[in-house]
């Protein structure tokens, strides 16, 4: 046991240092804006209306430097691309399922418009409203909610039929949902905003000695950890109760660390909920260290968010 916390000891530093890159390698979350028309009131995929505020809505984000996916395009080889009045739940496994590219946030929203008569001359108004919401396509975790509603739009023309309805309803929409972007992607720069090492989780003593970070500095010297936060779940499977606590102890000190929770434990293997502002590649990298700091033979297997962590028997 002695041995193996002065292996732990010996090797969190060179890991920490190893795991650290500089906050500018932390990528934009990758993001899907998606229509949720189940309601019978709301305006359906595939309407002009529709086509319009999603093209906003994804423009917006593209151009707030997110990284925006089209729907149909990343997952037309598995749904039917023209279903419609679909609910939020199928909307989600949707983006569970596309891993090519790995989504992280989904942009739900819905568009109800209508028009509405005054009471006192013939004046007919329209109506529109926009909720949109961010969640992480990973954990489920709410992001942030927005929505636009009661403004007084510009009356319509007499005589306005459903064309001249759809294309200034559209157009109403249109700004609308630029409002929409522009509110959902500030809530979004508050997530994945670069936080200072010493803020991002990782733990004071012992089990995160000072290190030099790659480029130059201390560990906590103010080098960032952007990204989204990220929960996966990590299985460590044929390991020893001490080997267990000390890959815990490793895995507690990786660079942009937030935060972890035991999920379940064995004889031999253990479950954790493990959070961090990491990117996969930069995670499965570290376990691998983790491995070799341990010499303990394993092989580190990644899929959707569940990373396993098998030790391999040898005589």
């Amino acid at each position: 046991m002695r041995t193996l916390s002065a292996a732990v000891s010996a090797g969190l530093a060179l890991v920490f240092a190893l795991s650290a890159a500089p906050a500018q390698a932390q990528a934009k979350p990758n993001i899907v804006v998606m229509g949720e028309d189940a309601d019978e009131d709301a305006v359906p995929r595939g309407n002009r209306i529709f086509q319009r505020v999603i093209a906003e809505l994804s423009e917006t984000m593209n151009l707030r430097g997110y990284n925006v996916y089209d729907e149909t395009a990343v997952a037309m080889g598995f749904t039917q691309p023209n279903r419609v009045r679909r609910r939020d739940a199928e909307l989600i496994e949707v983006a569970r399922a596309v891993s090519s590219p790995p989504l992280d946030v989904v942009a739900i929203f819905q568009i109800y418009a209508s028009a509405s008569k005054s009471a006192y001359s013939d004046i007919v108004r329209p109506q529109v409203r926009i909720p949109g919401r961010l969640l992480n396509v990973r954990t489920g975790q709410s992001l942030g909610a927005f929505e636009v509603a009661g403004l007084q739009l510009p009356p319509l023309p007499q005589g306005c039929d459903r064309e001249c309805l759809l294309e200034r309803v559209g157009a109403e929409a249109k700004t609308i949902a630029g409002d929409v972007a522009a509110a959902l992607t500030a809530k979004l720069d508050g997530f994945v905003a670069p936080r200072r090492a010493s803020d991002a989780g990782a733990p004071a003593g012992d089990a995160a000695p000072a290190a030099p970070v790659a480029g130059g500095g201390p560990a906590a010297g103010g080098e960032g950890c952007g990204g989204l936060p990220t929960a996966y779940t990590v299985r460590l499977d044929g390991f020893s109760p001490q080997e267990v606590q000390a890959a815990e102890e490793y895995m507690a000190a990786f660079r942009c660390y937030e935060h972890h929770r035991p999920v379940r434990a064995g004889g031999a293997s253990a479950e954790y909920w493990y959070e961090t502002r990491s990117d996969s590649a930069r995670l499965t990298r570290n376990l691998r260290l983790m491995l070799d700091h341990m010499s303990a033979p394993g092989q580190v297997q990644f899929s959707g968010n569940t990373i396993v962590v098998r030790r391999i028997a040898t005589r």
